[in-house]
């Protein structure tokens, strides 16, 4: 069995190595560029050690990592020029380093890219599963998206929203990947499942872990300033529940502090402090811990030993207790 160190290692050599034309490179050198900044690269090292619970070569699963998390960067190409972000891992985002239609076009290139790795495979009844999970996912992507902008504009999403609009835009992705691994290994139809179900169990426990550190996490630890969330009013498992909970007076002072753009610190101050009014840090806590539990009891309807499936279990403890 490799270790998931020896999975990243592999998807971030081979990820150097992608050839791109030369010409135009306006569209090609963003693709390089974002792909090759410092990342977690989780999602295609997961489909390595899927497929290497049931097959030794794992090399023969690199192509659908590599489209995976060419992808999965196409995503965040665009993302990040919806939201206006000016960074992306600490370095400034393709629409800030180049312009608006370089990022269009160059995500754009990037997801032809993925599916162009995804058709290395031979034509058979496996590249046909594969095709139908990755343009599934892909299209499921899409609306937890455009879920995630309706909600900019509202106050009242419910928490069952929240957690299907994060479903969508985030775990999907994650359960893809581990059961694309099982598909290219042959693994049966209820193992493929049962990785699926833990990816996405996994996946929306790592989004509410990602809501809860940037109002409690450990800004140096963190590596980004703490409350961020808070200022931009972006839609979090804390916000929601928040919006959800207060009694009418602490909704409206929240109401209006979201209408507060000239007072970071005071704001972040005033909405943190509410949270802590409700006990929201424990609820996410218990919320992430549910989740945990459910991707662990996945693992269990699996035909694998237990031995091989501690990479997954001790990846999963990893990403219950990030601090990053």
């Amino acid at each position: 069995m490799i270790t998931f160190e020896d999975a990243l290692t592999l998807v971030s050599q081979k990820i150097k190595d992608i050839h791109y034309p030369k010409q135009p490179a306006r569209l090609y050198e963003p693709i390089a560029y974002l792909l090759n900044l410092k990342g977690k690269k989780i999602r295609p090292a997961l489909t390595l050690l899927a497929y290497n619970l049931y097959a030794d070569d794992v090399q023969k699963a690199v192509n659908m990592a590599l489209a995976w998390e060419i992808f999965h960067n196409f995503t965040l190409m665009h993302d990040d020029m919806m939201d206006l972000a000016d960074l992306r891992r600490g370095e400034l985002t393709v629409h800030q380093k180049w312009d608006n239609n370089t990022a269009i076009l160059s995500g754009d290139a990037m997801l032809i890219l993925a599916y162009k790795y995804l058709a290395k495979y031979p034509m058979n009844m496996v590249l046909k599963n594969l095709l139908d999970l990755f343009s599934i996912t892909a299209a499921e992507i899409c609306e937890g998206q455009e879920y995630d902008m309706q909600f900019e504009t509202r106050t009242d999403v419910r928490e069952e929203e929240y957690l299907n609009m994060i479903r969508l835009k985030t775990a999907v992705l994650v359960g893809a990947c581990l059961k694309s691994g099982a598909i290219l290994a042959d693994a049966d139809a209820k193992d493929q499942d049962a990785l699926y179900d833990f990816g996405i169990n996994i996946g929306i426990a790592f989004q509410i872990q990602d809501d809860l550190l940037d109002v409690y996490g450990n800004e140096a630890v963190f590596g980004k300033k703490i409350g961020g969330d808070i200022l931009c009013n972006k839609k979090t498992f804390l916000l929601v529940c928040a919006l959800n909970n207060s009694d009418e007076q602490s909704k409206t002072e929240l109401l209006q502090w979201l209408s507060v753009h000239d007072q970071p610190d005071a704001k972040i101050k005033a909405v943190t402090e509410l949270y802590d009014k409700l006990q929201l840090k424990k609820k996410a806590v218990a919320q992430i811990e549910s989740y945990y539990g459910n991707a662990l009891r996945a693992l269990d309807k699996m035909n694998v030993a237990k031995d091989k499936q501690t990479v997954l279990t001790q990846l999963a403890t990893e990403l219950l207790h990030r601090t990053v």
